[in-house]
């Protein structure tokens, strides 16, 4: 099912049309065969990262000139889905590589986005995120974890993340450290002296998005790598906040679109015993409508600088609801089959649960929707 676009120029519309093409190809190729190494031996799979860069899947929140294609972010949450299709850890790795465009394309410092949007866009510099730790903080749930001091020529960084994905030696991606007046926020690399990336335990799926704890020891950040100065950083924040949210709904998008496939398959030969379970297909397939639509909305709004963040964060906490209720319908549908650890209704399940887990998860968004709701603040 496609979802229908509301950007009204027709060659706009075609060109997301060919990319989703060129995207869903190149999954079928490159992804669809390795799927089972990623999810139960932890493969990264750096070959289709890369060559999805060169297809352009990654260009859409990026303008033509800054080294994209303009198409904005709801094309990019499309990108994003037509991954998760076929694998939803995949799918999250891009939205790391694409979060962390969408930072540079708003950023305020021209330095930075010079030295390195082009790259990112392209696939050329694989990156990471590295912001779970900022968005809990700020939203009261837990401390900030790096500090930073400022110094001749920008700063000095200390402190340890737990958790950062879609890293590697030669990644790079985006943090925050609090230092004297607020915050700051930059791009940092695994290449810079003080940086280490350690190994996480082993997580029961995911395994296959190079999530490391990151430890920063006396880490120089210049001033040609700051996103945001502590007097920038406020605006900066709300600014990327509601693309950073949405474009997660691409990884469960792809996931509910590969459940909902699998329970079409298993109707085939078990449909009239599974009429007698809850979620059937077609209610499953409205909710979903329902949420693509409303998910396009607010992508385009966002892409304008324009998106109500408590209707970004409802919609973020409907997409994991619907994945949560997607998968267990499946595996339902699926019966003893859907048990099997090969199959893929099995790691659909721990899929739609890392959605419903990852920052923000859905106590995360309860808390922000109803902190939201009693002051009133109903934009970003």
């Amino acid at each position: 099912m496609a979802l229908q676009h509301s950007h009204p120029k027709k060659g706009r519309f075609m060109a997301l049309q060919t990319l989703l093409t060129q995207i869903a190809a190149l999954a079928q190729k490159e992804l669809a065969p390795i799927v089972q190494d990623i999810d139960r031996k932890g493969v990264y799979p750096e070959q289709f990262m890369r060559e999805l860069g060169k297809i352009g899947g990654y260009q859409s929140v990026g303008t033509v000139e800054e080294g994209g294609n303009g198409l904005g972010l709801t094309a990019q949450i499309l990108a994003i889905r037509e991954v998760g299709k076929i694998c939803g850890a995949t799918a999250f790795s891009v939205w790391c590589q694409a979060a962390c465009a969408w930072y540079l394309h708003k950023t305020p410092n021209a330095a930075v986005k010079t030295r390195y949007l082009a790259d990112v866009l392209q696939g050329k510099v694989l990156a990471g995120t590295g912001m779970s730790n900022t968005v809990k903080h700020l939203a009261g749930i837990e401390g900030h974890n790096l500090r930073a001091e400022k110094i001749e020529g920008g700063y000095r960084v200390n402190g340890v993340l737990p958790w950062v994905s879609n890293l590697g030696d030669t990644h790079i991606w985006a943090n925050t450290a609090a230092v004297d007046g607020g915050y700051v926020m930059f791009i940092t690399g695994a290449q810079r002296e003080g940086v280490t990336l350690n190994p996480c335990p082993e997580f029961c799926a995911l395994e296959g998005t190079r999530t490391f704890a990151l430890k920063f020891d006396n880490v120089f950040v210049p001033h040609e790598d700051v996103l945001a100065e502590p007097e920038q950083f406020s605006a900066y924040i709300q600014s990327i906040k509601a693309g950073f949210i949405l474009l997660q709904i691409g990884i469960g998008a792809g996931i509910i679109d590969g459940c909902l496939k699998e329970i079409e398959a298993a109707n085939v030969g078990c449909g009239e015993v599974n009429f007698y379970l809850d979620d059937q297909i077609d209610d499953l397939q409205a909710r979903f409508d329902t949420l693509l639509q409303k998910t396009a909305k607010l992508g385009d709004a966002a892409w304008q600088g324009e998106a109500s963040i408590l209707e970004t964060l409802q919609t973020r906490l409907a997409a994991a609801e619907l994945c949560l209720a997607a998968a267990q319908s499946a595996a339902l549908h699926a019966g003893a089959k859907g048990y099997l650890l090969r199959s893929p209704v099995q790691r659909r399940v721990r899929e739609a649960m890392f959605v419903a887990i990852v920052t923000p998860a859905t106590k995360h968004l309860r808390k922000e929707i109803a902190d939201l709701e009693f002051s009133g603040e109903f934009s970003i």
